[in-house]
């Protein structure tokens, strides 16, 4: 394990290594004896570079996705300001190899998981800068700051899932960017698109579909037409499923206590989050985790 590229317990878990760290650098060279994805979050500044042998220019705000064998050249980079985290696919699922991810044989719940890691695969080098709103690259930087402050603070003997569970989340809001990138909606559509975004930026928060609607100066009727174009479902079943879903891969992939994973996608009421879940899964909360999870 390659000490720059992972989090050593101190006091919890001590001298366990997880294999993730944030940096304040853009991507060095690749290290063949520690194997790390990449997602690189420029926050300010312009960058021209040679990524897979394409040249590109990376202005923030944007995000490269980078497996554990592509790196970018720098050739200019005026003022840029990077935040990135290092991780080994591993503690995405324990299914995961590099050699793995290539592939692609996976069902179940490793399949689950193996959506959120496939931006970072992309063979093309221009589908791996993607393109962020200032309020997408706001919410990217915060959960690479709470990755950090849990490395930093190891708060409890929950640290190393904690940790990997704010990772989870950016790889969720990563595919949320994306798909809002792809759509490439005309100008005129823009403010109600980024109800998407904000949704994803806010599904963990209580919020109404008249918020949503105020705040991308729209009314209901008309956001839920343009949302359910967008997604095929209604913001509220939408948001709906975006809680359980994230729930899902927490209860799957980590051993926060049920009620802590409860509280981070936005219910506050044991009993309807439970039934909600259940509703959705077909399982309640703990036997979907004796069910699925792998820890």
């Amino acid at each position: 394990m390659n000490a720059p590229l992972a989090i050593t317990g101190r006091h919890f878990h001590r001298g366990y290594a997880l294999p993730v760290c944030v940096s304040d650098t853009p991507p060095a060279a690749v290290l063949a004896d520690a194997p790390r994805f990449v997602v690189a979050v420029a926050e300010a500044g312009t960058a021209t570079l040679t990524l897979a042998g394409q040249r590109l220019l990376w202005s923030a705000p944007a995000a490269l996705l980078l497996d554990e064998r592509t790196r970018p050249e720098l050739d200019h980079a005026p003022g840029l300001t990077v935040r990135s985290v290092h991780f080994d696919p591993a503690i995405v699922n324990s299914a995961f190899t590099p050699h793995s991810l290539r592939q692609g044989a996976f069902d179940g719940t490793a399949l689950q998981d193996f959506y959120l890691l496939q931006p970072l695969l992309a063979t093309e080098p221009a589908r791996r800068a993607l393109r962020l709103s200032p309020s997408q690259a706001r919410h990217l930087t915060r959960l690479l700051a709470c990755i950090a402050d849990e490395a930093d603070t190891q708060r409890d003997d929950n640290w190393p899932c904690r940790t990997r569970s704010w990772l989870f989340e950016l790889l969720f809001s990563l595919r949320a960017a994306e798909h809002a990138a792809a759509l490439a909606l005309p100008a005129a559509t823009e403010r109600l698109d980024d109800a998407l975004l904000r949704v994803h930026e806010r599904y963990h928060t209580r919020f109404t579909v008249a918020d949503l609607a105020r705040w991308c100066g729209s009314n209901r009727t008309t956001l839920n037409t343009h949302f359910r174009k967008l997604t095929g479902a209604s913001v509220r079943d939408y948001v709906i499923r975006l809680r359980i879903d994230t729930a899902a891969a927490l209860l799957r992939d980590t051993l926060l206590p049920v009620t802590e994973i409860m509280s981070r996608v936005g219910y506050e009421n044991p009993s309807h989050f439970t039934r909600t879940f259940r509703q959705l899964t077909g399982l309640t909360p703990s036997a979907y985790r004796a069910r699925h999870g792998w820890m």
